[in-house]
């Protein structure tokens, strides 16, 4: 193979760069969007065996079904698709789409949406993002895998916990609504949330092989052979 042509196609294959910025990139930050939207009204119902108590106090294994919404995960594969910076973005880009544009939050939009109990969760993407794209930018295994996928649903989960208790304590919501909601958005939710992100963190790479070639467009090379120069 000619030397030149080799180059110009090693260029775009993904080796652990950061994110570079560039047209391609901005799609991909919009495609990241609507793939956050269409995850949030996507609801998908778990069935598996796990232990419950029957009538007579005994511990049994039965098949159970759970509702289930991976919104969660896909933030996290976002983080680990475009990197902390660009991920932030996709955030910012979410609340504001939410906020002034479209009612695209799980239970609607405005800025009236600041009083749910559920909006706490929706803050914890923008603090969920940053630690774990971070984790990921410094190596990419299955140690920093496990462990990005246990600080961004733990992050998450625990702001949207907070922001459901201050909203009581400011009597927004009562503290029986908070109860209902950690019991309805914890526990189990939180295991499914912790798999499932697993599994996307693990798809996030082969996907960014892909996408590399539009987030590694012209104009990405030419800011790069600027700098460079």
């Amino acid at each position: 193979m000619n030397k030149r042509y080799k180059e110009q196609i090693e260029e775009f294959i993904y080796r652990g760069q950061k994110t570079p910025f560039g047209i391609g990139t901005i799609v991909v930050c919009f495609l990241c969007l609507l793939f956050l939207i269409v995850a949030t009204f996507t609801q998908i119902n778990v069935t598996h065996i796990w232990p419950v108590y029957d009538n007579a106090g005994n511990l049994v294994f039965e098949n159970v079904t759970h509702p289930y919404v991976a919104q969660i995960p896909v933030v996290i594969f976002i983080a680990a698709l475009l990197g902390p910076g660009y991920a932030l973005v996709v955030m910012l880009m979410y609340l504001i789409t939410g906020f002034f544009i479209w009612p695209v939050f799980a239970l609607g939009g405005g800025l009236a949406y600041i009083k749910s109990g559920l909006f706490g969760f929706i803050l914890g993407y923008i603090f969920a993002v940053i630690p774990t794209g971070k984790i990921l930018e410094k190596k990419y295994n299955l140690k920093s895998i496990i462990l990005a996928s246990l600080i961004g649903v733990i992050c998450i989960h625990l702001c949207g916990m907070l922001y459901c208790v201050i909203l009581a304590l400011l009597k927004v919501v009562s503290f029986s609504y908070v109860s209902s909601a950690i019991h309805s958005l914890g526990g189990i939710k939180t295991l499914y949330d912790i798999i499932a992100s697993f599994i996307f963190l693990i798809i996030a790479i082969p996907a960014k092989m892909v996408l590399w070639i539009a987030m590694k467009g012209p104009a990405s090379r030419k800011a790069q052979k600027t700098k460079a120069a």
